[in-house]
C-alpha cells in the first residue's frame, strides 16, 4: 500500500538513510580504509621530498589518487552489500511490512551511504589540505586558503564519481550476490575510465564489429576519464568554466538517477512481504 502523503514518504526515506549512515559508520572495515588513505598521504610527503620543487604537486597527485581509490573501494563493497545485508538478517521483510515502495528503500539506502562517503571524503580532503599546507614556506591563513582551494574542489569531483559507483553497486545489489555485484560494478567502473581509449582503439581497428561495439560502449557508459581530466585541471589551477562543472555534474547525476530508478523497479518486483 502506498504511503498516504509525501511527508510520510520523506520520513521513511530519512529514517532508512539515517539507519544506513549509522551502520556504515560503525563498520570497522571503513576505518581501516580511512587509515590507509592517511598513510598514503603521509607517504606522498616522502615521495615529494625526492623531487626538488615538485613537493606540493606530487603530494596532491598521490593524495588525490589515494582518496579516489579508497573512496571507490568503500563505495564498491558497502554499496554491493546494501540489500544483501538486509536479506541476510531478514530485516528487509520487516521493513516491507510497512507501507513502503521500492524507491523509498533504494533512496534511503543510497542517501545514507552517500552521506557517509561524503563525510569520509571531506575528512580525507581536509587532511590532504593540511599536508599541502605543511609543504608551503608560509603557514598563514592565506596559505591555508590556497591549500583548500587547490585540494577541495577536485575532492568534490572525486565524490561525484563515487556517487556513480554507489548507484551502480546499489543497482546490482538488488538482484545479484555480493561477489557478482562487486565484479559487475568494478567492471563498469574500469570501463568508464577506459571508454574513450576503447573508442579510439575501435576507430583504429579494421574490425567493423569491434569499432561499432566500442562506439556503443562509449556512448552508453559515462566518460569517467573526462571527469578525471577536469579534476586534474582544477587541481593545477587551470581554467575550468562553471558551465563545464555544471555540465559534468548534471551528466553524472543523470546516470545516478537512471540507475536508482532501475534499482527501484527491480525492488518493487521482488516479494518481500
Amino acid at each position: 500500500m502506498p504511503m498516504s502523503s509525501p511527508i510520510r514518504a520523506l520520513e521513511a526515506v530519512f529514517a532508512l538513510a539515517l539507519n544506513t549512515f549509522r551502520e556504515t559508520v560503525r563498520d570497522k572495515i571503513l576505518y581501516s580504509f580511512v587509515l590507509f588513505a592517511f598513510l598514503i598521504s603521509w607517504m606522498s610527503m616522502l615521495l615529494g621530498s625526492l623531487s626538488v620543487g615538485q613537493d606540493a604537486r606530487i603530494l596532491q597527485d598521490v593524495g588525490l589518487t589515494a582518496i579516489s581509490f579508497v573512496g571507490g573501494i568503500i563505495a564498491l563493497f558497502a554499496g554491493t552489500n546494501l540489500v544483501y545485508k538486509e536479506l541476510e538478517r531478514r530485516t528487509i521483510y520487516v521493513i516491507f511490512t510497512k507501507p513502503l515502495r521500492g524507491w523509498h528503500f533504494i533512496a534511503g539506502k543510497f542517501l545514507g551511504l552517500s552521506a557517509c562517503i561524503l563525510l569520509i571524503v571531506i575528512a580525507m580532503g581536509l587532511f590532504l589540505s593540511f599536508l599541502v599546507l605543511l609543504n608551503y614556506s608560509d603557514h598563514s591563513l592565506a596559505a591555508l586558503n590556497a591549500a583548500l582551494i587547490s585540494v577541495m574542489p577536485p575532492v568534490m569531483l572525486v565524490f561525484l564519481e563515487l556517487l556513480f559507483i554507489i548507484a551502480i553497486a546499489t543497482f546490482f545489489s538488488t538482484f545479484a550476490s555480493p561477489l557478482m555485484s562487486v565484479l559487475y560494478t568494478l567492471s563498469l567502473w574500469l570501463i568508464g575510465h577506459l571508454g574513450d581509449s576503447l573508442r579510439q582503439l575501435g576507430q583504429l581497428s579494421q574490425n567493423g564489429a569491434f569499432a561499432k561495439f566500442s562506439e556503443i560502449v562509449y556512448f552508453i557508459l559515462p566518460d569517467l576519464a573526462g571527469l578525471t581530466r577536469i579534476r586534474s585541471s582544477l587541481m593545477y589551477n587551470r581554467n575550468v568554466s562553471p558551465e563545464v562543472i555544471a555540465y559534468i555534474t548534471c551528466y553524472v547525476f543523470a546516470y545516478v538517477l537512471i540507475l536508482l530508478v532501475l534499482a527501484s523497479m527491480v525492488t518493487d518486483r521482488r516479494e518481500f512481504q
